[in-house]
């Protein structure tokens, strides 16, 4: 759920001093920082996209919303330390692997495996039995079976953002923990929560629409989840996109996406609103 700053003529005027002081910001990612009771702030430049998670995120056939080489690398290849040739190793390793049946050559974490680094394909009372990879998420769903793709948290129903190993330690940030995206270049904004990790500057499916932005785009014939969010100024310089993260103020995973979105949106108007809201916002990122 998004909202907008436009119920009065003083809100309107509030909504406009925000998105121009918000527009203003320097372009450079701003640090990790606590502000006020509660709330962590930070800035990226861009919004990736997240599909781990979704039941169709990872397809056997390659064709899912995300790209196989998504959610692996070959050993000894990644994009940081291989950035000009990890891509093509990873195709490689990947086709060798399924012809042979041995993917010790592979480093698999965007979907489930075996013992044997074998992935695991959804079977039957998964959404996609045969057809696609359990894909899992930093954060899993309790009531969701474990070994099922219920278990984990669908980026396409579930607005979550993304979090380092690193900022959740330093931060005691818990599974499930409120989180708020604004978007100044439209002045939008929704509440979500924690959901996965990885790299800082990721949103899933969800948050994506509820934003504002489509994450959908048409590949090769192939609908992926790759249309992120990189709002320039006219000189072309990055209007970074804020997030607010709220350490321990805690929902509950469920397997009702229904359920766990009000619940989401409950606590995270509330807890936004306690914080501060938007006018907080702008202090904490200045």
């Amino acid at each position: 759920m998004s909202y907008g700053f436009f119920r009065s003529n003083s809100s309107r005027m509030h909504a406009v001093f925000c998105a121009a002081t918000l527009l203003a910001l320097p372009t450079t990612a701003l640090s990790q920082a606590m502000c006020g009771t509660g709330g962590v702030v930070f800035s990226t430049k861009e919004l990736k996209v997240d599909a781990d998670g979704a039941p169709n995120s990872y397809l056997v056939n390659g064709e899912g919303l995300s790209y196989t080489c998504d959610g692996m690398t070959a050993v000894g290849s990644t994009p940081d330390t291989d950035p000009k040739g990890w891509q093509k190793k990873c195709q490689n390793a990947w086709k060798k692997a399924v012809a042979t049946g041995d993917y010790s050559k592979v480093r698999i974490f965007g979907f489930s495996k075996d013992e044997n680094n074998k992935p695991i394909i959804q079977k039957a009372g998964d959404p996609l039995p045969g057809k696609a990879f359990i894909t899992e998420t930093s954060v899993s769903v309790p009531d969701g079976p474990a070994g099922t793709q219920r278990h984990w948290v669908d980026a396409t129903e579930i607005p979550y953002v993304v979090l380092s190993s690193s900022f959740v330690r330093k931060y005691g940030v818990k599974d499930g923990d409120i989180a708020v995206v604004y978007r100044p270049a439209t002045k939008r904004f929704a509440y979500g929560v924690y959901g996965d990790g990885g790299k800082l500057g990721e949103a899933s499916v969800r948050f994506h629409q509820d934003i504002g932005n489509n994450p959908l785009v048409n590949k090769g014939g192939v609908l992926r989840a790759k249309s992120g969010i990189a709002d320039e100024r006219k000189n072309k310089d990055p209007i970074p996109v804020i997030t607010v993260v709220f350490p321990g103020k805690t929902s509950h995973p469920t397997v009702d996406a229904k359920k766990w979105r009000a619940e989401i949106a409950a606590m995270g108007k509330t807890h936004f609103d306690n914080w501060g809201g938007l006018q907080k916002l702008i202090e904490c990122a200045r």
